[in-house]
């Protein structure tokens, strides 16, 4: 069944950036977003420290709070870092809106991508937590919480479940997480 939800998920988004140059794509697998614009995403995280799993190699990752730049990570020169990435900053609250400026390998100095992650509301974000401590240790009980958050469309939850850091290092679970990661954002 979660191939098959694969299969159906494979074309993720890909973010065209905005700049003097040719668009450049920006594939990001976690948390879950979904394109609004060109160049703009938007994605409901349910829980408060979302694991930032980006496909593109990145020269600049900025995080704004409200307007104001709290977080950045540069590339040193002639140099790129990959995601995953842990949240570096305080917890995303319920409702809060915080904007991800993501500029990959090949975009000009300025040009980024922008990803607003809303926060889910407090009571989401609770349930989602409980369910996490919930699973423990137990493949079995992650795959089968992932498989229902999918089977209900709930892909924002399956995906904070598959890239939580807290996942089991099971063959399985870590299969699950490759394959999704190589399909990326499709074509």
């Amino acid at each position: 069944m979660l191939l098959t939800w694969l299969g159906v998920l494979a074309a993720l988004p890909a973010l065209a950036l905005q700049g003097p140059a040719a668009p450049v794509a920006v594939c990001v697998v976690s948390p879950r977003v979904e394109a609004v614009h060109e160049g703009d995403a938007l994605g409901l995280v349910p829980t408060p420290r979302p694991q930032l799993v980006v496909i593109d190699p990145l020269l600049e990752l900025r995080i704004e709070r409200q307007g104001r730049l709290v977080w950045q990570q540069r590339a040193a020169a002639g140099k790129t870092f990959q995601a995953p990435l842990s949240w570096p900053l305080d917890p995303i609250t319920p409702g809060e809106v915080v904007l991800l400026r993501l500029r990959p390998r090949q975009a000009p100095e300025g040009a980024f991508a922008h990803v607003q992650l809303v926060g889910a509301s407090a009571q989401r974000m609770a349930s989602t937590e409980a369910l996490i401590r919930s699973l423990g240790q137990r493949p079995p009980a992650w795959l089968a919480a992932i498989e229902t958050a999918l089977d209900g469309g709930d892909v924002s939850l399956a995906w904070a479940l598959l890239f939580s850091p807290q996942l089991p290092e099971a063959r399985e679970l870590m299969a699950l997480r490759a394959e999704v990661v190589r399909r990326g954002c499709g074509d």
